[in-house]
């Protein structure tokens, strides 16, 4: 009964959050496009890590700041900027995640709230309905992740959780996505990192810069010096426009 009352404690923090920022709970969201809009002062950073590190988050005055591991998967990055959400709202504490936290109270109460932000039971139990799912088969499970945007990991643990699938058979359907993906005509973007660069940094870092830079309180060379220091060498050597990485 505590385990079911704290999900649904979490799972109604998740829904809350989605009413706070308009968005219905049944269709799927677009997590990177949403924070960088809804979120005050956010700056997201992708950074090369250990594969285990999925990111962090912390609150610097009235700044937000998302560490994300460059190197995963669209849809666990899309987890992780989830998760690193309930920490801005709910946890005071700096922290390090990585995807096994073993039975850390705090990482689990996040893991549950960006399962239930990008994609609620109530929103899964939706879909089944209205695709008029009995049996989830593969072709299934790749049609409902790639409309929700979450991760193959994430959707068969979410079966798994719910009982629509045995543990056996998520692990026959775990191997081998992109392939499985791409030989049922889907792009397979959401299995490959969110951008190419190591380093990147979206949101209001680039924006402080601009404002400041516009407001002649610094010249040219040292907009430039920090657009570098925040790997945006592109927009120093004018390959993409300023306003195309703020919200």
């Amino acid at each position: 009964m505590e385990q079911n009352d704290n999900y649904l404690e979490i799972s109604e923090k998740a829904n809350m959050c989605r009413k706070s920022w308009g968005i219905d709970e049944f269709i799927p969201i677009d997590i990177f496009r949403v924070v960088l809009e809804k979120v005050e002062n956010v700056t997201i950073c992708f950074f090369k890590t250990e594969e285990n590190l999925s990111g962090s988050s912390v609150k610097i005055k009235d700044q937000n700041i998302i560490f994300i591991n460059s190197k995963h998967s669209l849809g666990r990055q899309r987890f992780t900027l989830a998760h690193e959400i309930y920490h801005l709202k709910y946890d005071d504490q700096f922290g390090v995640c990585d995807l096994d936290h073993g039975n850390d109270l705090i990482e689990e109460k996040a893991d549950k709230f960006a399962s239930a932000l990008l994609m609620s039971n109530g929103a899964l139990f939706n879909y089944e309905m209205e695709n008029n799912i009995k049996e989830w088969n593969l072709d299934k499970v790749i049609q409902a992740e790639q409309y929700f945007q979450i991760s193959h990991k994430a959707m068969l643990r979410k079966l798994t959780d719910l009982g629509r699938i045995s543990e056996g058979t998520a692990e026959e359907y775990l191997p081998s996505i992109k392939y499985n993906a791409q030989l049922r005509g889907y792009d397979i973007k959401l299995y490959e990192p969110y951008s190419e660069d190591d380093n990147l940094i979206l949101g209001n870092y680039i924006h402080m810069v601009k404002k400041a830079y516009d407001n002649k309180l610094i010249g040219k060379s040292k907009k430039d010096e920090l657009l570098i220091d925040g790997f945006c060498e592109n927009l120093v050597y004018n390959y993409i426009e300023t306003d195309d990485l703020i919200a």
